[in-house]
C-alpha cells in the first residue's frame, strides 16, 4: 500500500513540475505557435500590377463583409532566417486564424499566393508531448469541434473568395484569362488530426 502511494506522489510531482514549466514556457516565449492549415497561388502571366494597390483593394474587400475582430495590417515576413530580406504581405487575423496574402512581381507576372495559418498556443503543444497522456489530455483541453472545423473553412472561404474577387477586378479587359474551376481551388493540409 505504501509503494502505491509514493508512485501516486510521484506522478503527481512529475504532472505538477510539467505543468509548471508550460506555465513558464508560454509566458517566456509568447502564447503562439503557427501550424499550416491551407495555402493557394496563381501567376498572373504578362501582367503588371502594384502589390501596395493589390493589398490596398483587397483590404477594402476583406473589410466590405462584416466580419467583427478581424485586424487587417500589412506585415513583413523573412524569406529565410533572421538575416534574410523580408517581404510585404497583407495579414488578416481573426479568432486563432492568420491569412497572410503576398502579392508581387516575378518575370512578366504578377504573382498572388496565401497561407492560412493556425494559431496554437503554446500551452497546447506542449501539453500534446507530454508522455503516455499528453494526447489525451490534448483532446480534453483543446477538442476539435465541428465548430472548429467550421470556422476554419469559413474564415478560408471568405478569404479565398476575396482575393478571386480582386484578381478578376484588376484583370478585367486586361487580356488576362480567367482562372479555371481546379486554380481557384486552395490546397489544404489537415490541422485537425492528431
Amino acid at each position: 500500500m505504501n509503494t502505491f502511494l509514493v508512485y501516486v506522489g510521484d506522478f503527481s510531482t512529475i504532472f505538477s513540475f510539467l505543468i509548471i514549466v508550460t506555465i513558464i514556457i508560454t509566458y517566456l516565449f509568447g502564447n503562439h505557435l503557427k501550424t499550416y492549415h491551407s495555402h493557394w497561388n496563381t501567376l498572373l502571366d504578362n501582367f503588371e500590377y502594384s502589390s501596395k494597390e493589390f493589398y490596398s483593394r483587397l483590404k477594402v474587400e476583406l473589410e466590405s463583409h462584416g466580419i467583427t475582430n478581424i485586424t487587417i495590417e500589412e506585415a513583413f515576413i523573412k524569406e529565410g532566417g533572421a538575416l534574410s530580406y523580408s517581404r510585404i504581405y497583407l495579414r488578416a487575423t481573426w479568432k486563432q486564424y492568420e491569412y497572410n496574402v503576398c502579392g508581387a512581381k516575378f518575370g512578366k507576372g504578377f504573382f498572388i499566393s496565401w497561407w492560412l495559418m493556425d494559431l496554437d498556443s503554446v500551452a497546447k503543444r506542449l501539453i500534446s508531448k507530454i508522455p503516455f497522456i499528453g494526447t489525451w489530455l490534448n483532446r480534453q483541453f483543446f477538442p476539435v469541434t465541428f465548430y472548429t472545423q467550421d470556422t476554419a473553412s469559413m474564415f478560408m472561404t471568405y478569404a479565398q473568395n476575396s482575393v478571386l474577387k480582386v484578381i478578376e477586378e484588376i484583370t478585367n479587359n486586361k487580356g488576362v484569362r480567367s482562372l479555371s474551376e481546379l486554380e481557384r481551388k486552395p490546397v489544404l493540409n489537415s490541422i485537425f488530426k492528431r
